[in-house]
């Protein structure tokens, strides 16, 4: 297993890097730091930087880690770095939702959408022991299940529990869709052998704040969500971006959801 860590030298990539030691240690994985610089006349001090990092690990983790510095653009070649390099997961930093950086929340959804990988976005809080309840939302769209696998991989890795979670719905019409894909849900972790259970939330608030209020009562250690920029549901960018800035720092497993109508071979376990 490879993990990409997009690198820029503050506390909170130096968070995201904790994150990335922790399940490399867990899945014998490999770690790339990435620095993108925009000019040539930047890339010595980068290397130079990531030489003194490397001082402060021990033999262990300098041994899974590997650095590089790129000319380019973060929106475009985190991604590309991701895909090339043959990466599974990307740990990507990002801090919290106040004031100004809202932007950054909003940057992090521009690099997810730029690719197709999994990514873990964290905030300045550390990794845990380990992870034990994941709570995943999911929608209307058969393009909200697309983030299953990976949660019940990470599941299966960690011996954890998933919740399901959506909205309340009162038209008839919405409520069979929700069961449908609820049941989709429910056969494939079924098949995994996934301990899991459903729960319809009060549907007072918004859903990411329901969502975030939920995993804040129940103690969640992962939030996991397939973000869909063609969804049907226009508040859906939102929602991705309030998740991944949640104020209670739980790290967000989020993966960039692909059309179902023109995939309709890759995800058989959503029912297509």
């Amino acid at each position: 297993m490879k993990i990409l860590v997009p690198y820029d030298f503050t506390p909170i990539t130096r968070t995201a890097l904790d994150h990335a030691l922790f399940l490399a240690k867990l899945a014998d994985a490999k770690i790339e730091l990435l620095h993108i610089v925009d000019k040539e006349s930047k890339q010595a001090d980068a290397e130079h930087n990531f030489s003194e990092l490397k001082k402060l690990f021990s033999e262990e983790d300098r041994s899974l880690i590997s650095t590089k510095v790129k000319i380019g653009d973060i929106f475009k070649d985190i991604a590309k770095e991701g895909a090339e390099g043959d990466f599974q997961l990307l740990v990507m930093g990002t801090h919290g939702e106040k004031g100004l950086q809202k932007i950054l929340g909003s940057n992090a959804i521009k690099v997810i959408t730029s690719g197709n990988l999994p990514f873990l976005v964290t905030q300045s809080k550390g990794p845990k022991d380990t992870i034990k309840r994941i709570v995943m939302p999911v929608n209307l769209t058969k393009e909200s299940l697309q983030i299953v696998e990976f949660a019940a991989n990470a599941a299966k890795r960690f011996d954890a529990d998933i919740h399901i979670v959506h909205e309340p719905e009162t038209d008839e019409w919405l409520v069979k869709k929700i069961k449908i894909n609820v049941a989709h849900v429910n056969n494939f972790l079924n098949k995994e052998k996934v301990k899991h259970t459903v729960v319809s939330l009060p549907g007072k608030k918004s859903f990411a704040e329901e969502v975030i209020d939920y995993g804040a009562h129940n103690n969640a250690d992962l939030f996991a969500v397939a973000h869909f920029t063609e969804s049907i549901l226009p508040q859906f960018d939102r929602f991705s971006q309030e998740l991944i800035t949640n104020g209670l720092q739980v790290p967000v497993l989020i993966f960039n959801a692909t059309d179902v109508g023109r995939v309709k071979g890759q995800y058989t376990f959503i029912g297509m």
